[in-house]
């Protein structure tokens, strides 16, 4: 059987598609590019739109049988999960990628100061610039890796931050680039794939049969934690908040315009009781 992929067409979209069908030994399938209404918003110029929009006519395609699974970056999958749509987690290292990196241009040191032109579409990264590195020059920046990084070196911005995953993936891109490891906790899903298909069809039974499905349990269970939490507070992908789980530990930081709190804790319920009590749902809703 011929299995469809959907998946968007930039050259990271497409690289996870390859990784996908490598680590589930698949050989025969069909390539089904998407145009999405965020990409589209993207080539615009646009920035503050939600992430769901990468993924929302994939998950349509799905449940209309066009295409029998959809591989997308987990990061861009809502917290609430679709209806009627299974889905499963996984990364193709042993070690999880979740830092951010900031990169400067080809013809200055990796030194960062304040007033530097720092370029990010994301609120979490922006209030993070913010708080954690003191930057006072933040520009909205759009668009592919490519795009961002080709606008980098032609002089629009000193410097961008970007997921480390996702140039490690493209690792022509990183070979080029100046750059150094953030250490901020960065979003719920990043350095993550995930692969999503119809509940009840035989796609899925393919998925559960490999051996990387028992190998990613783990993996699963921490972001099904990292993702209860951000339900409970109804957090959505423009939320600013960071967010990491592991070994059963969830810990993270939600921003509002003038402070910060964080957050750390083993239970769902009990973090949510906390953040609430030390004025964090206010700090999420005041970018709104």
């Amino acid at each position: 059987m011929t299995i469809r992929i959907a998946s968007r067409s930039s050259k990271l979209a497409l690289k996870q598609v390859e990784i996908f069908s490598k680590a589930f030994l698949l050989e025969d399938y069909k390539l089904v590019e998407v145009l999405t209404s965020g990409d589209k918003m993207s080539a615009k110029g646009e920035v503050m739109f939600d992430k769901a929009n990468f993924v929302n006519e994939i998950e349509q395609m799905i449940q209309k049988n066009s295409v029998d699974i959809a591989i997308h970056s987990a990061k861009d999958m809502p917290a609430q999960e679709t209806e009627g749509l299974k889905h499963f987690y996984f990364i193709e290292t042993q070690k999880r990628k979740i830092n951010d990196l900031i990169i400067f241009r080809n013809d200055t040191d990796t030194v960062f100061e304040k007033n530097m032109k720092l370029g990010t579409s994301s609120l979490r990264r922006i209030m993070q610039a913010k708080f954690h590195m003191n930057a006072k020059n933040i520009q909205l920046l759009n668009g592919n890796i490519d795009t961002r990084i080709k606008k980098l070196n032609d002089g629009m911005y000193d410097c961008i931050i970007l997921a480390e995953a996702g140039l490690s993936r493209l690792s022509s891109l990183l070979e080029k680039q100046n750059y150094k490891q953030l250490e901020h906790i960065t979003c719920s899903g990043q350095g993550v794939l995930a692969v999503q298909w119809k509940e009840g069809s035989k796609v899925g039974d393919f998925i559960k049969s490999s051996l990387l499905f028992d190998q990613m349990k783990e993996l699963n269970e921490q972001i099904k934690m990292e993702r209860n939490l951000l339900k409970k507070l109804n957090a959505d992908c423009n939320s600013a908040i960071s967010i990491f789980a592991s070994n059963g530990f969830l810990q993270g930081e939600i921003f509002g315009r003038d402070k910060f709190i964080t957050f750390s804790g083993n239970n769902v319920d009990q973090l949510y009781k906390d953040i609430t009590a030390n004025n964090g749902l206010n700090l999420l809703n005041e970018h709104h």
